[in-house]
């Protein structure tokens, strides 16, 4: 096959010769870009754009580790302020204490604490207290007393309606939070 090969090369003329001489070398290039140079350029691409995804990935995940830390830092501190299960403070006898600092002592018309099971390591204590013929100045000495407790407590319900017979006098209903953590 090979002397045949060079006995039609022989036959060509120059110019022929020149011609398969370009083809063949237009072919070698085509396959050369084809099977080696394209495969690398789509190589090169791809981790391109993963490189750009990855980069996106990793700002967020420090943006995440920042708010991560942050509220690592805000839980620590609200732990420094909650009390210990079975400890000193009473949430009951808390808001009895706010309420005679606020002076609607008198006008309690009931007081209901509620505990909730542990989860997560923390107890939930709530007391729903309910107030008649209060004043407005009142119920709000009553908030900043408890706004101004030892612990963080938190209003997580407040309703206040005014009364049918007397509109200067209020119907009020409001439920406070103390979370504790469990030994």
């Amino acid at each position: 096959m090979k002397q045949h090969l060079q006995e039609r090369w022989r036959q060509l003329t120059p110019r022929e010769r020149l011609l398969v001489l370009i083809g063949g070398v237009v072919v070698g290039l085509s396959l050369l870009f084809v099977l080696i140079v394209d495969p690398l350029l789509d190589s090169y691409e791809r981790l391109n754009r993963q490189e750009a995804r990855k980069r996106k990935d990793l700002q967020e995940l420090t943006v995440l580790a920042q708010e991560y830390t942050a509220k690592q830092a805000r839980l620590l501190q609200t732990e420094q302020r909650l009390p210990e299960t079975g400890g000193q403070f009473s949430l009951l006898a808390f808001m009895e204490e706010a309420a005679g600092a606020a002076n609607v002592r008198n006008h309690i018309a009931g007081m209901q604490p509620q505990v909730q099971p542990i989860s997560n390591g923390y107890e939930e204590t709530a007391v729903d207290l309910r107030l008649d013929g209060v004043s407005l100045p009142q119920v709000l000495d009553l908030l900043v007393a408890i706004d101004r407790a030892p612990y963080d407590l938190q209003v997580r319900h407040l309703k206040i309606r005014p009364k049918f017979d007397d509109p200067a006098r209020l119907e009020t209903t409001i439920r406070v939070l103390s979370y504790a953590k469990a030994r």
